[in-house]
C-alpha cells in the first residue's frame, strides 16, 4: 500500500497537481494535512485512489475534520495539521496524543519543515510544505509504503 502525503499548499496548486498526476496510478491513497483544503479538492480529480483531508489553522471555513484516524495496510494512522498540538514549539504534545490513541503513524504539517522520526514505536512524519517551505529545505511531500507490516517512509523534494 502506498500513501502520497501533502501539507500546507496555501493556494498554490501547480506543483501539487503535477506530483498528483505523476503518482496517479502508483499510490493507493492521497492524504492532505491541511492549510487550504480546497487545493486538495482541486487536484484530487487527477488522482485515481482515495483522498483523505484534514483542516488546518488556515481552513477556518472548511467542513473537513481537524483530525482523522485511518486504518490502512494494517496500520493505525493519525492525521492532523499539528497546530492544536503546538508542533512549532516541540513534539511532546503530539507524541503523547499518538500514544493515547495507539497510532502506528502520526502525520502532521503546520511547521512547513519536513521531519521523520520514531518515538515509542510510532513513526512521526511531517512532509513539509508543497508550496511555501521554511528552513534549509525546498518544497517537499512524502511517500509512505506499508509492505507486510513494515512502514517505509521518505520525504521527497518537489
Amino acid at each position: 500500500m502506498k500513501l502520497l502525503v501533502f501539507s500546507d499548499s496555501h493556494n498554490k496548486t501547480r506543483q501539487m497537481a503535477e506530483i498528483t498526476k505523476q503518482h496517479k496510478h502508483n499510490a493507493d491513497h492521497m492524504l492532505f494535512l491541511g492549510d487550504n483544503t480546497e487545493d486538495c479538492e482541486l487536484v484530487a480529480a487527477e488522482f485515481a485512489g482515495l483522498v483523505h483531508i484534514v483542516a488546518g489553522n488556515c481552513d477556518v471555513w472548511s467542513d473537513y475534520p481537524s483530525e482523522l484516524i485511518l486504518e490502512l495496510g494494517g496500520k493505525r494512522i493519525w492525521m492532523q495539521h499539528g497546530h492544536k498540538y503546538n508542533v512549532k514549539y516541540g513534539y511532546d504534545k503530539i507524541i503523547d496524543g499518538a500514544a493515547k490513541i495507539k497510532a502506528d503513524i502520526c502525520l502532521f504539517g503546520h511547521t512547513h519543515n519536513p521531519i521523520i522520526f520514531q518515538k515509542n514505536g510510532t513513526l512521526f512524519l511531517n512532509p513539509g510544505s508543497i508550496s511555501e517551505p521554511r528552513g534549509n529545505r525546498g518544497k517537499s511531500y512524502a511517500m509512505i509504503e506499508i509492505i507486510n507490516g513494515d512502514i517505509l517512509a521518505k520525504i521527497i523534494d518537489a
